[in-house]
């Protein structure tokens, strides 16, 4: 009855409306006379992106994360920071010499929440990301996540020789679990532990006994490494790289010689070969009493390394130097 009223309401005034067959449009006439014209409301997120930066420039390295999860065009600014950022570095060290156990953060390092045991300093350029040498499964995974989250833009990397093993581990499997496992049950991988004997927790068939060479050490980890997944990596981790440095002490060589267990070669975890200009190996030789060892070159035993790192087409690529 009121669409008839309206439609010769417009005739009189000499408006012909769509003909009667076409109900869509009589109703689409009814429904602007009503309603009119909506209000255009301005949406969030409109602000200019220098705005934007400054907000984020106040935030920690993990809120600005989670702003990408906001729509869009947050998404793209921070992304577009992150590719600002040229060195990466992934440490592991004692977080709390840095920061007291009971700060969440000091303006220049922050805590990453839940997690303690991480601390993260970022600035326009760089990303420095150190987990605590008292590490755990979730720390390993979270830091695997850092790592693919800035190393993908960075084109000068540091690696702690355990987070380097940790990148390789991880470009052939995704089980990070067995992993920690596995390396934890070697012992005295790490100039933190104090004793030589392996953590209480890792299973018995799981423990690394004393070996005579690392020959021998070698065969105990191909016997061992048997992950419940595997998988093929997409790519290297840094594919921007041009420098790799490895941080490592004496005791952590161990780590290096197993590599070549992972079966997943230099190219396809870090880097591909033209495009890396160095890969430098920086090896700590003071020992706990503060002096240097003396016949620390002779007994690196790295051959498994440099096999896996192809040394011999790096040339004058690969360096090892000590400090």
């Amino acid at each position: 009855m009121l669409n008839e009223q309206i439609v010769r309401l417009l005739s009189l005034m000499h408006i012909h409306p769509p003909s009667a067959n076409n109900a869509a449009g009589s109703n689409s006439i009814v429904r602007k006379l009503k309603f009119g014209k909506k209000k255009t409301t301005p949406k969030f997120g409109t602000l200019p992106e220098s705005v934007w930066d400054n907000i984020l420039d106040n935030l920690s390295p993990f809120e600005r994360v989670k702003m990408r999860r906001v729509n869009h065009k947050l998404k793209n600014i921070v992304d577009k920071r992150r590719k600002r950022v040229l060195y990466a570095d992934f440490l592991r060290t004692d977080v709390d010499s840095i920061l007291p156990a009971e700060s969440s953060g000091d303006g220049d390092f922050f805590r990453l929440p839940k997690s303690p045991r991480i601390v993260v300093h970022e600035e326009a350029r760089s990303i420095l990301i150190i987990v605590d040498t008292h590490w755990t499964v979730s720390d390993a995974v979270k830091m695997m996540a850092a790592i693919r989250y800035y190393g993908v833009n960075a084109h000068t990397v540091t690696l702690d020789a355990s987070l380097a093993e940790l990148c390789v581990a991880s470009q052939s499997t995704n089980d990070i679990s067995f992993w920690f496992a596995f390396q934890s049950a070697s012992g005295t991988s790490d100039p933190v532990c104090q004793s030589s004997k392996s953590p209480s927790w890792v299973p018995d068939e799981f423990r690394v006994r004393s070996v005579q060479s690392y020959e021998q050490d070698q065969l105990t980890a191909y016997s061992q490494w048997a992950p419940r997944t595997q998988i093929i990596p997409v790519g290297p981790l840094f594919p921007k790289a041009t420098e790799i440095t490895i941080r490592a002490s004496v005791p952590q060589l161990r780590r290096l010689r197993r590599f070549p267990v992972y079966r997943s070669p230099l190219h396809r975890s870090f880097i591909d070969f033209n495009n890396l200009h160095i890969l430098r190996l920086v090896v700590s030789t003071n020992t706990s009493s503060g002096r240097r060892g003396r016949q620390v070159a002779q007994s690196l035993k790295l051959a498994p390394f440099l096999k896996w790192a192809n040394a011999q087409r790096l040339a004058h690529r690969f360096s090892v130097q000590f400090m």
